[in-house]
C-alpha cells in the first residue's frame, strides 16, 4: 500500500504543469488587460438611477436630473444595471464594482474558450485566439459599464447556438429566452444577440440545413425582451436610438475617421490586423461555415462604421477563428513542414506564458485593481478624461445649488455627486433628452451660431467646462458670468448677480 507521501509525489508528477502554466498566463493576461481604474462617465448615471430606485417611491419613469426639455418617458435601457450597481457600491465600494467587472471579464474569456473548443478547435488554437483578441478586455471594459453584460451574453448566445447546432437538438434553443429577458434589462445590446440568431438562421439556410428552429426561437426571445418596466416603449426607443447619428461622441465615429483624428489608434490597428487575419484564415481553410462568414462580415461592418462595435468583432473572432486555425495547422503539419520542433515549441510556449504570468500578474497587483480613480494624472497636468473634482468640491464647500451647464462627459458625475443640482445635458443622452434640446446643447458647446441664445433660453446657474474648451472661451467674454474656480482641468463660472 502506498504511503501518503508517495501518493502526493505521484500526483505531483502526474499534474499537467504545462497546462496550468498556460492557464495561469492567460488568466493573468485577461486580468491585466482588465486593470483599469479611471471611472467611466456612464458609471455615475447608473449609480444615480440606482439611488433613485432604492431611495425613491415607485419606479422612476420620469427624469428628475435635468432642467432642459426632456422626453415624457425616460426609457433607461440600463436600469437593472443601476439597480444592481448602487447597493453593490454602497456596500462594498469600488471593490464591489471592480470585482464584478473582473468576474464578468473572466467568465466571458472562459466562454470564448469553451465555444471554440465546442466547435472542434484544439486547445492551442483556442488559447492563441484568446490571446489575439485580449485587447478587448482593455478597451471594452472601462470601469464599469453595462457593456460588460452585453459582452458576456453575446458569447453565451453564440455558445448556446453552437451547442444546439452541433448536438442536433434545436429544443436547446429555448434556453435563450431567459438569457434575453435578463440581457434586455441590463443593457440594450441584446439587439446584437437577436442579430446573431438571425445570422445563424441565414447560415443554416445557405448550408442546406434546417433554418426554421432559429427563425422560430426569434419569437420567444424577442417576446422575452418585452418583460421590462417600459414594455413596448422600450422597442420604440430602440428604433430611434439605433438609427440616430452621434457625431459628438468619439466611440461612435467610424474606423477611418478615428484613425485620421488619432482616436483609439492602437485598438483600430489591432482590429484591422484581425480583419486581415480573418480574410486569410477563411481563404486558407478547407471547410467554411456560411454562418461564420456572415457573422464575421456583419460584425466587422459594424466595427468599421462605429469603433464602439469593435468588441463584437473581437468576441466573434475569439469564438470562431480557432476552428479555422486548427484546419490550417492540420494542413500545415500534413505538408511535412513541421518536423522535429514540438519539444522546442513547448519550451518556447512555456517561457512565453511564464512571461505573461509575470508581467500581467505584476501589472494587476500593482495597479490598485479594486479601486476607482477620477484622475489619471496629478501635479497640475490637464487630461481630457479627468473629472472636475476640484470644482465639485468647491460647489459643495460653498453650498452652491442650482442648474449646472457642464461638459457632456461630466454631466452624470455632476448629477451623482451634487444631488442638489440639476444638469443641462449628460451621457444618458437620447434616453432622456429631446433631439432639439440635445442639438441646442452641442451647438453651444461647439460655439455655433446661436450659442448666446442658449444661455438666455434656459435658467443656467453655474457653467462648468474644460479650461481650453470653446465654451469656456466664449463664456469668459460675457459680462454676466464670472469665474469663481479654476484648476488645470476645469473652470467654473457663476452668474454675477448670484452670491457665493
Amino acid at each position: 500500500m502506498r504511503s501518503k507521501r508517495q501518493w502526493i509525489s505521484d500526483a505531483f508528477l502526474k499534474f499537467n504543469w504545462f497546462a496550468a502554466l498556460v492557464g495561469a498566463g492567460v488568466t493573468a493576461l485577461v486580468l491585466g488587460r482588465l486593470t483599469e481604474t479611471l471611472a467611466d462617465p456612464d458609471l455615475w448615471g447608473y449609480l444615480a438611477f440606482g439611488r433613485l430606485f432604492w431611495e425613491g417611491r415607485g419606479f422612476p419613469y420620469a427624469d428628475v436630473f435635468s432642467y432642459t426639455p426632456v422626453k415624457t418617458l425616460w426609457v433607461y435601457h440600463e436600469w437593472l444595471t443601476g439597480v444592481v450597481f448602487y447597493p453593490l457600491y454602497e456596500t462594498l465600494g469600488a471593490a464591489g464594482l471592480q470585482g464584478l467587472k473582473y468576474a464578468a471579464g473572466l467568465a466571458t474569456a472562459f466562454l470564448i474558450y469553451k465555444t471554440a473548443r465546442l466547435r472542434g478547435a484544439t486547445a492551442p488554437a483556442a488559447i492563441a485566439a484568446l490571446v489575439l483578441v485580449s485587447p478587448l478586455f482593455g478597451f471594452a471594459y472601462s470601469p464599469v459599464r453595462a457593456q460588460i453584460f452585453t459582452n458576456l451574453f453575446f458569447v453565451l448566445t453564440l455558445y448556446l447556438l453552437e451547442a444546439a447546432h452541433l448536438s442536433g437538438r434545436p429544443a436547446c434553443l429555448w434556453r435563450l429566452a431567459p438569457v434575453f429577458m435578463l440581457w434586455a434589462n441590463l443593457h440594450g445590446g441584446f439587439v446584437a444577440g437577436l442579430g446573431l440568431i438571425g445570422m445563424f438562421a441565414a447560415g443554416a439556410f445557405l448550408s442546406g440545413k434546417k433554418a426554421w428552429p432559429y427563425w422560430l426561437i426569434l419569437f420567444p426571445t424577442s417576446a422575452a425582451t418585452l418583460i421590462n418596466p417600459y414594455g413596448l416603449q422600450y422597442w420604440i426607443y430602440l428604433k430611434e436610438a439605433l438609427l440616430m447619428p452621434r457625431p459628438d461622441i468619439d466611440e461612435w465615429h467610424s474606423v477611418f475617421f478615428s484613425l485620421s483624428n488619432g482616436e483609439f489608434t492602437s485598438n483600430v490597428i489591432m482590429f484591422l490586423i484581425l480583419v486581415l487575419l480573418a480574410v486569410l484564415m477563411l481563404w486558407a481553410a478547407k471547410t467554411r461555415r456560411p454562418a461564420d462568414i456572415i457573422i464575421l462580415l456583419v460584425t466587422s461592418f459594424l466595427a468599421f462604421r462605429h469603433v464602439r462595435h469593435q468588441s463584437l468583432f473581437f468576441l466573434a473572432m475569439g469564438c470562431l477563428a480557432p476552428f479555422y486555425f486548427t484546419q490550417v495547422w492540420t494542413l500545415f503539419k500534413a505538408s511535412g513542414s513541421w518536423t522535429g520542433l514540438p519539444k522546442a515549441a513547448r519550451r518556447i510556449t512555456a517561457v512565453l506564458f511564464a512571461g505573461l504570468l509575470l508581467f500581467y500578474g505584476i501589472r494587476f497587483a500593482a495597479g490598485a485593481p479594486f479601486s476607482l480613480t477620477l484622475q489619471n494624472v496629478s501635479g497640475g497636468y490637464r487630461a481630457d478624461n479627468n473629472y472636475p473634482t476640484g470644482a465639485v468640491a468647491f460647489i459643495r464647500s460653498h453650498r452652491l445649488k442650482g442648474n449646472v451647464l457642464t461638459e457632456f462627459s461630466w454631466g452624470e458625475y455632476v448629477l451623482w455627486s451634487l444631488p442638489a443640482c440639476r444638469v443641462a445635458m449628460d451621457g444618458r443622452y437620447e434616453t432622456v433628452y429631446t433631439k432639439k434640446s440635445a442639438g441646442e446643447y452641442f451647438a453651444f458647446a461647439r460655439g455655433e451660431t446661436g450659442w448666446r441664445e442658449y444661455l438666455e433660453k434656459y435658467p443656467h446657474t453655474l457653467i462648468l467646462f474644460r479650461r481650453e474648451s470653446t465654451a469656456s472661451a466664449l463664456v469668459q467674454e460675457l459680462p454676466d458670468w464670472a469665474p469663481v474656480y479654476a484648476d488645470a482641468d476645469c473652470i467654473l463660472f457663476i452668474r454675477k448677480k448670484q452670491p457665493i
